[in-house]
């Protein structure tokens, strides 16, 4: 039989990569097409990311999602992704989500505070079960002076799996993003964010033998244009 330590294995390094992530989410009151619709919203989003020093492509996704209103401060939705990764000498691998998400705002003395929690269920090639996975966003801005167009952005994300799934991933954390960054207000339509986030990802997989620990880090370059339509 094994011995805890035997199952320990010793901490190494994370791996490190600087990367791209390019983003557009265009979020629309439906009220335009009927005026009974004035408290559902369309959700569209798509994002390209770029891995090894931002010169190959890694992963290319859309969402899409249906919200509803509760008040001017809370909002439910769901909401499907769609997924391709590009392994290094492998072909494209793909991934299907459902998600759910709830969220909040607040408008402070000091800034505007949001959160976000979303619940994913990731339909993943070559992997099962369906993969449950829980995300939790903290957000804060402010501008920088008073009626400036230019704010400061600051975001944390945790991310936890709420099960185990073959091969090799394990329940617990998985990952953590955090951004800073600023953001340029165009409109009341148009917005652009732009800074470094920080992205460290935990892989852990268990045998009889031992306990492996993957670690990875990656600093990436984010850029993102918010549309309200």
């Amino acid at each position: 039989m094994a011995t805890a330590g035997a199952m320990d294995c010793p901490a190494r390094a994370a791996d490190e990569d600087f990367r791209i992530w390019e983003n557009v989410t265009a979020v629309a009151k439906l009220d335009s097409l009927d005026p009974s619709l004035n408290k559902w919203r369309l959700w569209l989003e798509g994002q390209g990311r770029f891995r090894d020093d931002a010169r190959v492509a890694d992963q290319a996704l859309g969402r899409a999602g249906l919200g509803y209103a509760l008040s001017d401060r809370v909002s439910v939705w769901l909401g499907y992704g769609r997924f391709a990764i590009f392994p290094e000498g492998a072909r494209t691998q793909h991934e299907n989500r459902i998600w759910q998400q709830l969220l909040l705002t607040e408008k402070a003395s000091f800034g505007d505070l949001s959160s976000r929690t979303r619940l994913e269920q990731r339909f993943i090639q070559n992997v099962n079960p369906v993969e449950w996975r829980l995300r939790d966003l903290l957000r804060f801005s402010r501008p920088l002076a008073e009626d400036s167009p230019v704010s400061l952005v600051l975001w944390d994300e945790v991310f936890m799996r709420l099960n185990s799934t073959t091969p090799a991933a394990r329940f617990g954390f998985d990952q953590n993003r955090g951004f800073a960054g600023l953001g340029y207000t165009f409109s009341e339509q148009a917005r652009v964010e732009i800074g470094y986030m920080n992205q460290f990802i935990l892989s852990r997989a268990v045998s009889r033998q031992e306990q492996k620990f993957n670690r990875r880090m990656n600093h990436i370059l984010s850029v993102s244009l918010f549309l309200n339509l």
